[in-house]
């Protein structure tokens, strides 16, 4: 790989507030015009006004006085630049807030003593905890106490605080049961695919032109398009326990069924009878052509077309029935696997995919099985209406992998929470291209899921994600939307859809689409990727904005400023409307002290709601035992609601 001079530069910052007094280490990343990490050039700091902050040219930036620093990283002709907003000591200088204002704290030093001012009247602050380290599963116990300044004052008049949890449907936890079994799956096909077939697409991409790949959105270079009534030779991945996927292969024949314009759609010869007829599979590979590809190519990019049919493949096969034990109450639908994109030649010898793939782009779908001869009963309804939203789902999945094998500078496979960010998030355009409204338009929960009659488009690509996010909110001590955890349970899925949504909403500059195609297009990965699509704007103002977000948006807070919310959803509203008319964010009650525990991208909600005039608090966050906070990643945020 040759690698060109620095087009662009990244700096990554701890925190975007710091207090007088205190320092952090910046560090800077460089990159040439295809994305090639440079490492060969030097960097250069400075920072104004220098009466606010100074910076080493090691970059060791030390806060000075109350202001606004701004950081420039120089390489070459290329640079960059991130503003810091200072504050004064929060211990020793009380803090005042308006109605709406919002202020966030970074730092073991920095949290451990914020003394809110005294109040002459009624006044409602949230206060979130939270660990804004960009990376996974960092764990972050402490403890978080608020009291009055003066001894002499027994007691702060408090309003009564909202219900601390709404309770879920019994229903709803069976049926999460189930399905982080079906995601545990996902889980082992995801991973299978990042240990085989990811080391492969350097050298994929290398081989393949970008000419090749303009051409693949058109069906007109098609070449070997299936007829109806062909009989073909399909190689499922094998996900059964115990089995290789790629290595025990299963060798299936099927019929092909219907070819439309995007798809073509194939039954598994051993399919039992009273499934879908000629017509059910026309409407299947319609709602493919007419909604599911034009929206999610749209957002996410072009699929490749390995066997130059220019369609997608897709074959109902009690393969994936029996993926599911006898007598569960949920199902795998289908999946997309990472190995069918690759030509065999393409693969190492040694490498058992080689055998597996298919060389086309193809998606595995249970199939209709009326008696239940492979393990359970799944009517012809069940398997249309379970099968909508996962297609839609692995599509995006299949774009992914196949817009970074053309792209010399990708490295790797996008990381398993935010290729399922992008994926649940292709649930939602889809459902909202079905009801016709905009990429920014503030959804509501009657809008979704306006009546009986509607309820099958709102399960299919709108309930799994707000049902998942909901899961967060119940309980955001235990899960995160930057997560490993996000491979095989419900909360991180749900909470890494609305973090993505969320940034899109807030940064995406009024063009959805580009965003999400630029993010599916990478060559970074993981927290990286997500912060070259949001150029000016740290992890941590993206982590603390979306925490705010999830309790501020639709309350209308006065002087809120326009990031501490959502533009595509009404999240109280819908988030209400899925938990019964309660919602379901986890809010403690001050005053008190609480010990808990938060992983990095996620907060714990705390409020003070005074009913009256009020002396000055202190609010701390401290470790379990009492001590200062070893992380610079400990950010404590105080909104003022009222």
């Amino acid at each position: 790989m040759v690698i060109g001079p620095v087009s662009s530069v990244n700096i990554a910052v701890v925190t975007s507030t710091m207090v007088v007094g205190a320092t952090q280490q910046l560090s800077a990343k460089l990159y040439d015009r295809n994305g090639n990490l440079v490492t060969t050039s030097a960097v250069t700091w400075s920072v104004s006004p220098p009466a606010v902050a100074t910076i080493s040219q090691g970059g060791l930036l030390t806060a000075v006085a109350a202001g606004t620093a701004r950081v420039t990283a120089t390489s070459g002709s290329a640079s960059a630049f991130v503003d810091v907003l200072i504050h004064p000591d929060p211990c020793a200088t009380p803090i005042t807030l308006g109605v709406g204002e919002v202020r966030n704290f970074t730092g073991g030093s920095s949290v451990s003593c914020i003394t809110l001012a005294a109040t002459a009247g009624a006044s409602d602050y949230l206060v979130i905890g939270s660990n804004t380290r960009p990376a996974q599963d960092d764990v972050l116990q402490y403890s978080v106490s608020l009291q009055s300044v003066a001894p002499s004052v027994a007691s702060i008049p408090s309003l009564a605080s909202p219900a601390v949890q709404a309770a879920l449907d019994p229903r709803l936890i069976l049926e999460a049961q189930e399905t982080q079994r079906t995601e545990a799956l996902h889980e082992r096909l995801r991973g299978y695919e990042q240990a085989r077939i990811s080391p492969v697409l350097p050298t994929v991409a290398r081989d393949r032109t970008t000419a090749a790949f303009a051409k693949l959105a058109s069906p007109s270079v098609s070449m070997a398009v299936a007829a109806v009534g062909d009989t073909v030779t399909i190689r499922v991945p094998n996900l059964n326990t115990g089995k290789d996927i790629c290595k025990d292969y299963i060798p299936v024949k099927a019929v092909v069924r219907t070819v439309s314009a995007r798809s073509t759609v194939l039954e598994d010869i051993s399919t039992p009878s009273g499934g879908f007829t000629t017509s059910d599979y026309g409407a299947i590979a319609q709602e493919f052509d007419n909604l599911i590809f034009p929206a999610d190519t749209a957002w996410f990019g072009a699929p490749t077309d390995i066997n130059t049919d220019g369609r997608i493949t897709m074959i109902f096969t009690p393969e994936v029935n029996k993926l599911t034990p006898a007598g569960s109450t949920g199902f795998t639908a289908g999946f997309f696997f990472g190995s069918d994109l690759i030509k065999k030649s393409e693969y190492p010898t040694t490498n058992d995919c080689r055998n597996q793939t298919n060389e086309q782009e193809i998606f595995y779908l249970l199939t209709p099985d009326p008696t239940g001869a492979f393990n359970n009963v799944r009517t012809t309804a069940t398997v249309r209406q379970g099968t909508r939203g996962v297609i839609a789902h692995e599509f995006q999945h299949m774009i992914n992998q196949g817009v970074r094998q053309y792209n010399p500078a990708v490295q790797a496979l996008e990381t398993f929470w935010l290729n399922e960010a992008m994926s649940h998030l292709a649930e939602e355009v889809v459902g909202r291209a079905l009801l016709g409204v905009g990429d920014f338009q503030s959804l509501t929960y009657a809008q979704v899921n306006p009546s009986p009659a509607a309820a099958n488009d709102y399960n299919a690509f709108f309930r799994q994600n707000l049902s998942r996010f909901q899961r967060w909110m119940a309980r955001p001590d235990t899960s995160a939307p930057v997560s490993a955890k996000n491979r095989d349970q419900l909360a991180p899925r749900g909470a890494s859809w609305a973090l993505l949504r969320y940034a899109i909403d807030q940064y995406g500059n009024g063009a959805a689409r580009a965003f999400t195609r630029a993010l599916a297009a990478g060559p970074q990965t993981d927290v990286a990727n997500l912060l070259a699509r949001t150029p000016g704007a740290t992890f941590d103002q993206i982590i603390t904005g979306w925490l705010v977000a999830n309790y501020a948006d639709g309350l209308l807070i006065n002087g809120l400023p326009p990031r501490y919310s959502y533009l595509s959803w009404n999240i109280r509203d819908v988030m209400s409307g899925v938990n019964a008319g309660a919602f379901p964010l986890l809010v403690t009650p001050l005053p008190g002290t609480f010990t808990t525990q938060v992983l990095s991208s996620s907060g714990n909600y705390f409020r003070l709601a005074r009913s009256g005039a009020s002396p000055q608090v202190q609010l701390k966050l401290l470790a379990p035992g009492g001590a200062t906070l070893t992380s610079d990643y400990s950010t404590v945020t105080i909104l003022r609601a009222q």
